[in-house]
């Protein structure tokens, strides 16, 4: 049996553009960044999809959102789905996941209430469980009110939480104390630990408030053409927000910012203790370690904030930074496209575990462990599909269906029964700010995208029997 432990720290709406490693000069995530300069970093790592569950379910199946069945928050993923944390512990690994797993809903979505705040266990594979999600789970309260009693309201409000008593300080603790006691056993494991938090307005502890000023923290470009060639439902979607007054003005957008900005510095602290924990325990040479995110975020880039509908590249391009036994110990960086699909497989060929039937992704162990010639994937492939959020910004949801290909440099949105797209010159506008896609002049280049999306979503059709759900 394999004795290659896996720990899987996945963070929320984190843009790969927020981390030092990735580029940032304002913020310092230094544990971060020290793992990234012994590790391999993807520049081009995509989500499948701009939200969080249909992304998750597709890092815990290899599959995409169009055949999991988990096409929007909200929708439950089947039981009938094999996940990572269930083959693992089909052969012999202890699971264990702290934090946001969100593989059921956890808030009202339109017609669809599930709220689930505490899960049985097993749970999807994992054996073990301690949830803390988009609602605090029951054992992180119970820790609270037991603990820290003075702080029960403020801890259900998610503010003015000191470290001891935070959040993802207790979802770090757990994960920890989970390693703590498989690293003697003999057992290999599996930890996910996993976080609700880097949504601005963010509530970090009360030691790192106020570590950026929103005076420096930086805007996104906005340009006032932006709108006008797009499919008009980003212009319905930002006017919405303005009437209903959730579009921050520009203040409020660089408090927002800076929240984020202070979050992600205190995440980086757990992730930093986490790492010292599996040093301590002398086992960091034989666990693969990988940082990601579930999706990126607007902040308002294109005039839209926070993530989904969208799928220009600050929502689907997210970090990605894999350390592993037996890969050289200085800095990889590479900048072959990879998707979220991917990495169920690289982790079970690593581990030395056999890839079940209907994964779709595709290993990614050469390019970790930097072997020559080692490629990715000429395309990656992304979705949307009928987003809750619409309604929330005055739109009908049934509306909007989205699928779409990106290449190194181009991108085409193509949408269900509507009469717009998007197509965009990646290699010269990378902000996507000019969409081609009525352009004459660009009709060969659109009809080549399509050709390629056409490919894609027919060699992504499901390898397994016909499940009892409709896409």
């Amino acid at each position: 049996m394999s004795k290659t432990n896996v720990v899987l720290f996945i963070t929320d709406g984190h843009r790969a553009d927020t981390l030092g490693c990735y580029g940032n000069e304002l913020l310092q995530t230094p544990h971060i960044d020290a793992f990234a300069q012994e590790g391999a970093l993807f520049q081009r790592a995509f989500g499948t999809h701009s939200v969080c569950m249909p992304n998750r379910a597709s890092i815990f199946t290899g599959r995409y959102p169009h055949i999991h069945g988990v096409w929007a928050n909200g929708v439950a993923l089947p039981k009938t789905e094999v996940t990572l944390p269930q083959v693992l512990a089909e052969n012999g690994y202890a699971t264990c996941a702290s934090g946001k797993v969100h593989f059921e809903p956890q808030q009202a979505y339109a017609d669809r209430l599930c709220p689930i705040i505490e899960g049985p266990e097993p749970y999807y594979g994992f054996q073990e469980v301690h949830l803390s999600e988009n609602l605090l789970g029951k054992k992180y309260l119970r820790f609270i009110d037991e603990q820290f009693p003075e702080l029960s309201q403020q801890a259900r409000k998610r503010e003015g939480m000191p470290e001891e008593a935070h959040e993802l300080q207790w979802i770090t603790d757990q994960a920890i104390n989970f390693v703590e006691r498989q690293a003697g056993s003999g057992r290999p494991f599996f930890c996910s630990c996993s976080f609700h938090e880097l949504t601005p307005p963010c509530r970090p502890p009360d030691t790192f408030i106020g570590l950026h000023d929103p005076a420096d923290v930086p805007v996104p470009e906005l340009r006032e053409s932006d709108l006008d060639k797009r499919p008009p439902f980003y212009r319905q979607c930002y006017e919405g927000y303005l009437e209903r007054g959730r579009h921050p003005d520009e203040p409020t957008l660089r408090r927002y910012i800076a929240s984020y900005y202070d979050q992600a510095c205190f995440l980086d602290k757990q992730f930093g203790r986490l790492v010292a924990t599996l040093k301590r325990l002398g086992i960091w040479e034989d666990t693969i370690v990988l940082f990601t995110a579930d999706h990126g975020l607007s902040l308002n880039d294109h005039y839209q904030w926070r993530h989904g509908p969208f799928l220009f590249d600050q929502v689907i391009n997210v970090p990605m930074i894999w350390r592993a036994p037996g890969m050289q110990r200085t800095a990889v960086v590479t900048d072959e496209l990879v998707e979220s699909v991917d990495i169920m497989p690289t982790i079970l060929e690593m581990c030395g575990v056999t890839i079940p039937p209907g994964v779709q992704g595709r290993s990614t162990a050469p390019l970790v462990r930097a072997e020559a010639g080692a490629r990715g994937r000429d395309s990656v492939l992304v979705q949307e599909r009928q987003a809750p959020d619409l309604a929330a910004r005055g739109l009908d949801p049934a509306t909007i269906t989205q699928v779409g290909v990106r290449t190194r440099d181009w991108k085409l949105i193509h949408y269900q029964d509507y009469p717009h797209g998007e197509l965009y010159d990646l290699s010269s506008d990378p902000g996507e700010f000019d969409n081609l896609w009525a352009e004459p002049d660009y009709r060969e280049q659109r009809s080549e995208m399509e050709s390629l999306l056409m490919q894609r979503l027919a060699a992504a059709r499901d390898p397994l029997p016909v499940r009892d759900y409709e896409w």
